[in-house]
């Protein structure tokens, strides 16, 4: 019905996974001892800051792949 805002939106899911990706990558390595982790990184007061990023990549990918038509 909408083709422009299809296109809109999977481009807004895209960009969600693109924002998420970096910090689920950067845990995943800390895993495997490749880099540092990330409360190394930030401290335990500062690890809001990557959730938060991620969350919202999460949350914006959500939005842009709900597929109500």
């Amino acid at each position: 019905m909408f083709p422009r805002l299809r296109k809109a939106r999977l481009f807004l899911g895209w960009l969600g996974l693109l924002i998420a990706m970096p910090f689920f990558l950067w845990g995943l390595a800390s895993i495997l001892n490749i880099v540092p982790s990330i409360i190394q990184y930030f401290g335990i007061q500062g690890i809001g800051i990557p959730a938060m990023i991620t969350i919202s990549g999460l949350l914006l990918a959500a939005v842009g792949f709900w597929d109500y038509d």
